[in-house]
This record gives C-alpha cells, sequence and structure tokens, in this order.
C-alpha cells in the first residue's frame, strides 16, 4: 500500500501465448485497490511484441470506495450520497437507478456481513426493469454481486425473445451508482450482453458513462461464449 514503506511502479504479464495478454478484470480490480493509476502493466507473449498500458486505462472507472476500511467507505458513502445527481436524461437510467437505490436500501440485515448494501437493475425496452440485491457471505468468496444476478433473468428474457435490455445500474444504499465490479463485467461480456450501456456516479456526484460492458474490460480479447 501506498503508506507500507514500498510502492509498485510496474507489474509484468508474460504467458506462452503468442500475443500479449493483459490481466483478466479480476486481477486489475485488485491491482486497482493497491497501485497506483500510474502503474505500468507490461505484458508479452511468445512473439517478441511487448504492450504497456497504464493500470487506469485497463478497468476504466473502478470502485471510487478502492483502498479504503469500513469507517472510510462509510463516510464517504454518506458524503458522496448528498451530493449525487439522482436524475438523468436518459429516463430509463433513472428508473434503473432508483429501483437499484430502493432495493439496496431494504437490504438492512444484510449490513450485519458489510456495512455497504449494493443492488442493481437492468432496463428493458419498453421500460420493464428488473432489480436484484447483491447476495453478501460471510466468507467474502461467497458473496455474489448484484449485477451478477441480473445475468438468469436478462438471458431468460433473451432466451423467450422479450425486449432487449438496454442498460445496467448499481447502487448503494447511499445512492451513490457504482460501474459493476469486475467479475460481473466479464459475465456480462462472455454472455452476450457486451453492448449493455452502464451508467455510475463520478468522484464529484455526476454523472459517467455511458460505457458498454466490452468498454468497461479494454484490452482484452473476450469473445462472446454462450
Amino acid at each position: 500500500g501506498p503508506d507500507c514503506g514500498s510502492k509498485i511502479t510496474r507489474v509484468v504479464c508474460v504467458t506462452d501465448c503468442k500475443d500479449p495478454i493483459f490481466p483478466g478484470p479480476c486481477c486489475r480490480e485488485f491491482l486497482t485497490s493497491v497501485c497506483s493509476p500510474d502503474v505500468e502493466v507490461v505484458a508479452s507473449g511468445t512473439d517478441e511484441g511487448i504492450s504497456t498500458r497504464p493500470l487506469s486505462d485497463l478497468l476504466p472507472c473502478p470502485s471510487m470506495y478502492r483502498g479504503l476500511g469500513q469507517d472510510a467507505m462509510k463516510d464517504l458513502g454518506a458524503k458522496l450520497g448528498a451530493a449525487v445527481v439522482a436524475g438523468h436524461g436518459d429516463p430509463l437510467v433513472t428508473t434503473a437507478y432508483k429501483a437499484a437505490v430502493s432495493m439496496a436500501k431494504q437490504q438492512v440485515k444484510q449490513a450485519v456481513v458489510f456495512p455497504v448494501l449494493f443492488a442493481a437493475a437492468v432496463a428493458f425496452e419498453g421500460g420493464r426493469v428488473h432489480t436484484c440485491a447483491e447476495l453478501k457471505g460471510v466468507e467474502y468468496g461467497c458473496t455474489v454481486d448484484a449485477v451478477s444476478l441480473l445475468l438468469p433473468e436478462m438471458m431468460r428474457a433473451r432466451a423467450a425473445g422479450e425486449a432487449n435490455a438496454i442498460c445496467v445500474v448499481q447502487a448503494d444504499h447511499f445512492g451513490v451508482a457504482h460501474m459493476p465490479f469486475a467479475a460481473a463485467r466479464s459475465l456480462l461480456i462472455e454472455h452476450g450482453f457486451g453492448e449493455v450501456r452502464l451508467f455510475a456516479h463520478a468522484q464529484d456526484g455526476t454523472w459517467q458513462g455511458p460505457l458498454s460492458a466490452k468498454e468497461s474490460v479494454p484490452h482484452s480479447d473476450y469473445v462472446t461464449m454462450f
């Protein structure tokens, strides 16, 4: 960490693949929590080519709570929640945002596990909204994020030939909208929802985005798997 007497300046990822492969999304998310945004990430394969990117290029719009302890997260969430712009120019985004915040605020019991409560909503063509809350697990690896839990309904609707999923908004109980976590970004891309638009608040409380799911994990050679 920045106050522990050492500083990471470069991360190198070398594989036996012909082309350079940058760290995967979950690794990128971890790196953003312990490294400066300008850390150099180097990737290389069996060919002579070497690709270099700053860490900030590999995971746009990382969590605003990264690197913080629980008390600092709560303080920042309360501060941002009082300043965020709730309404968006796109009514679908506003509807999804409000649904996500409302669902997050209902998860009071889950605060025993972790004090920041998350939910997410997907809006479909025509205005239908489906909402899920994060499922927290006492063992951290058991936690399932809210955006990942939207996927079954998105896949069901697609298989049934219903309206397309248009946008996804994840928010916490303070009212702050966040981009999906790395694992959820990957799942959206790999399961054919790479063009779904993602929206979140910036540090000043204004809206940022849209980013498509594909754009939220750049410099990756993902293909639609399913």
